[in-house]
């Protein structure tokens, strides 16, 4: 009974240091540290990773001063990739990185806030770009008297209203995303989401002798149509000329027009140019555009603001 008992005196001796060495070596961790100083700390090659007695993560950073530091001052960087989460599932406070490249942005950041992923463009915001110029005859009389006249033509028919049509598309961009918001065989834009955009075309006419007449004018016009196709807008601007221009090649003259505008579009609104001239040129109905220089004198620029 005596043994018995100083056998049981001795094990209990023996486990209590051991109870209290566990609990120590509990309360530090150390990876590749002997005697770590903080509860948890990671020996690398560049230095150390912590967690302080406060929570505080210190990215070879000793004293940290907010929840994750990094700034070590060497490569103390975060990297944040992209999710398809909804602003809501991430939480308020989320962050992702969208890498959708547009002219002069190659990347943006987002945060959720609660219900909507809000940008933040420190270069701008990625935009609609859309840019065409046009080297063909092809117009389309929409407007007339004579409604056997409505169709196809090359060139612009004197005093009747013609979409420019059969563009030569340069670019079609949303965010630096080819799309097809632009169609170039119509001329047409349609509105991907609502907003303001700044919308531009040119025209040239062939260099001719304007003759005696009253009246000479051309007009570049943006017409603006709802989802619904019903007219909500036009704008033009109206070039005059002198009534006679002179004979001889020395005084041919290259007329045209061109019409800008800041639009506010809804989703799904068109945005289309066209043209209406009356022009006293020599024996002819049809007035044909200048295509010199691969179209530089028809030109179409829409850029979303």
């Amino acid at each position: 009974m005596i043994i018995l008992q100083n056998k049981i005196k001795s094990l209990v001796g023996s486990f209590i240091p051991m109870l209290f060495f566990i609990t120590h070596a509990n309360a530090q961790i150390g990876v590749g540290i002997p005697n770590p100083t903080n509860p948890v700390e990671v020996k690398t090659d560049a230095g150390n990773v912590i967690v302080d007695n406060t929570g505080k993560i210190g990215v070879l950073v000793g004293t940290p001063k907010v929840a994750i530091d990094l700034r070590s001052g060497t490569n103390g960087s975060v990297a944040i990739g992209n999710t398809n989460k909804t602003a809501a599932a991430a939480g308020a406070g989320a962050l992702r990185y969208v890498a959708s490249p547009a002219i002069g942005v190659k990347g943006y950041l987002e945060f959720s806030d609660g219900t909507n992923w809000v940008s933040f463009f420190p270069k701008g915001k990625p935009r609609i770009v859309v840019m065409a110029n046009k080297t063909t005859q092809d117009t389309y009389v929409f407007e007339s008297g004579t409604p056997s006249e409505i169709g196809t033509k090359l060139g612009i028919m004197q005093r009747r209203s013609s979409y420019l049509t059969n563009w030569a598309e340069v670019l079609d961009s949303d965010s630096g995303v080819p799309t097809s918001n632009f169609d170039p065989a119509t001329g047409e834009f349609i509105a991907p989401r609502a907003g303001v955009y700044f919308a531009t075309f040119t025209y040239a006419l062939q260099a001719a002798n304007v003759n005696t007449g009253s009246n000479n004018q051309t007009e570049a016009i943006w017409e603006v149509r709802n989802s619904g196709g019903t007219i909500t807008q036009r704008v033009k601007t109206n070039n005059g000329y002198a009534s006679d221009s002179g004979g001889g090649a020395s005084n041919q003259v290259r007329v045209g027009s061109a019409c800008t505008v800041s639009v506010y579009l809804n989703q799904g609104d068109k945005l289309r140019p066209f043209s209406w001239i009356t022009l006293a040129f020599t024996d002819t109905t049809l007035s044909q555009f200048d295509v010199s220089g691969s179209g530089a004198y028809n030109a179409l620029t829409i850029v979303e603001q």
